[in-house]
């Protein structure tokens, strides 16, 4: 994709309220003379009660039932108020009328307390890029339907209910921002800490569905075989003090070590798989071992070259000298283990992302550090 096309787009960074806008298409139909009629669309999320997410408009441009990105908003009597954004800088706070003939609508929230703390959606789009199933035949006359040519969708929460009869409900809406306890950022702001738990959200270190090894770790400057069997891919690199395994002087791992059985010969490290209490490891194999930190996350240990030095395995015409590190629990046998881990730093980060395409998911804010005038 060119420069050009690229910064054609907004793309929400959120991943729960991500979404790909075509800005392009947006200004164009702002300035345009003859622009498209805007389309507005509700949604009010119910799961918090383990309801569904309704959809409806106004029924003020289009009467019956609007498709749009193959979810369909029923039409239903509504106002919608106060949507503007003061310059005074404070936030709105909208207000969603809805009809409540036969009570409807109150019978809906009844158990739901009123309705508070729900998410309402607001999405705003142009008639001519509506789905195809809104118009005759299943025609659009406009060209081709665009789901990406829209608004930024805008977010509230239901703050209060205002009023209720038999003809009407009234909601005051709130943003997001303005939701009690709301911090930003979000997460506490630390120059030289990491918040992400290593190898969890935020950091996935050694997860190929983040990092593809050969989308994300591929470096054309280095030989094939290192690229194809490095630790990069989300074997052990290090302490929590950035000691790194091989070519540290803390450590002694190397395929001299090897067992016959450890594949791959080109590296030291061999992953063991989960922890097995009964099992005979060698150096460089590593095993998981579950984490109390997080039911996604997996602590790694690798067995020191510190054990019972032997001489043959298996087939006595291939003698080679390897290490054995019998069974006690890694956990709590640091002479013979070292659990692989991030000193929640920039150096430890880097020594894991070096080779990342996609830079480094450092969790700390560098740039707030102090530092003394010269």
């Amino acid at each position: 994709m060119s420069q050009e096309s690229k910064s054609n787009w907004y793309i929400g960074h959120n991943q729960e309220n991500y979404q790909k806008i075509d800005t392009k298409k947006l200004n164009q139909e702002l300035q345009s003379l003859q622009g498209s009629v805007i389309i507005e669309l509700f949604e009010i999320d119910t799961g918090k009660y383990g309801g569904q997410i309704y959809r409806f408009h106004a029924g003020k441009v289009i009467q019956g039932d609007i498709v749009f990105g193959n979810e369909t908003y029923s039409a239903y009597p509504l106002e919608v108020e106060d949507f503007e954004i003061r310059g005074d800088g404070s936030l709105p706070r909208p207000k969603m009328t809805l009809a409540n003939v036969d009570g409807f609508i109150s019978q809906i929230i009844i158990g739901k307390d009123d309705f508070v703390g729900l998410k309402v959606k607001r999405i705003r789009t142009f008639l001519k890029y509506l789905d195809e199933a809104n118009f005759i035949d299943n025609i659009n006359p406009f060209g081709a339907p665009d789901e990406t040519a829209r608004f930024p969708d805008e977010r509230y929460f239901i703050n209060k209910k205002i009023s209720e009869d038999k003809n009407a409900i009234q909601f005051e809406l709130s943003s997001e921002l303005e939701m009690e306890s709301v911090q930003l950022p979000s997460r506490t702001v630390h120059a030289n800490h990491c918040p992400w738990i290593y190898r969890g959200e935020g950091c996935n270190y050694g997860n190929s569905d983040v990092y593809s090894p050969y989308n994300a770790w591929y470096d054309m400057h280095l030989p094939v075989d290192v690229n194809q069997f490095s630790p990069l891919f989300g074997h052990p690199i290090g302490d929590s003090d950035d000691n790194t395994f091989v070519g540290g002087k803390a450590y002694n791992f190397s395929t001299a070590g090897n067992a016959p059985w450890q594949d791959r010969q080109i590296t030291p490290f061999k992953d063991s798989g989960f922890y097995d209490s009964t099992g005979i490891y060698t150096s460089g194999d590593f095993v998981a071992m579950n984490s109390a930190e997080s039911s996604d996350v997996v602590l790694y240990f690798v067995a020191k070259p510190t054990g019972i030095m032997a001489t043959e395995a298996g087939d006595p015409t291939s003698p080679i000298a390897y290490y054995n590190v019998s069974g006690k629990d890694p956990r709590y046998d640091s002479a013979n283990w070292v659990q692989d881990q991030c000193s929640k730093n920039l150096s430890g980060c880097l020594m894991r992302f070096q080779y990342c395409t996609k830079g480094l998911p450092y969790g700390g804010f560098p740039g707030t550090e102090r530092f003394a005038n010269g």
